[in-house]
């Protein structure tokens, strides 16, 4: 494929990720196609930012997608950067859902607590009930519905 191609499909798709120097680019590429500025995609929301920005302009979390690692030993978190994939670009207020229900946050814990769990965010479902969940976010399953 060429770049006019791959920029055609990631427009239709809405994915496109914009450099600072004002050219946009498709998700797949790792570098700006007109300045070659590195980009890189976030852990916890899977958004593509340029590397001119340390946090991630969706979600606000600094953990590459790539420094998490592969094989048996990964990498290494600190607790922020484990609590910050979890949640995921939710914050409170806003409204999330997944394939068959939506919930807005009351409120976030980011603990650390003694005992299970260890973090929990405060929701409430669509028909009113109120509960805590320690689910971590899951950039292929979950949605934002409204920050």
């Amino acid at each position: 494929m060429t770049y006019e191609t791959d920029l055609a499909v990631a427009e239709r798709a809405g994915r496109l990720w914009p450099c600072p120097c004002g050219a946009d680019n498709p998700p797949a590429y790792d570098t700006c196609h007109d300045c070659q500025r590195p980009s890189w995609t976030c852990a916890s929301c899977g958004t593509v930012n340029s590397q001119a920005l340390s946090h991630c302009q969706q979600c606000d979390n600094t953990v590459a997608s790539d420094a998490i690692g592969d094989g048996e030993e990964g990498f290494e978190m600190t607790w922020e950067e484990f609590v910050s994939l979890q949640i995921g670009p939710r914050r409170v207020g806003g409204r999330y859902g997944d394939a068959g229900s939506a919930y807005e946050v009351l409120a976030i814990d980011r603990g650390p607590r003694p005992g299970w769990p260890s973090w929990h965010i405060t929701v409430r479902d669509d028909d009113g009930h109120v509960r805590e969940t320690c689910t971590g976010w899951n950039p292929q399953h979950d949605r934002v519905l409204a920050q």
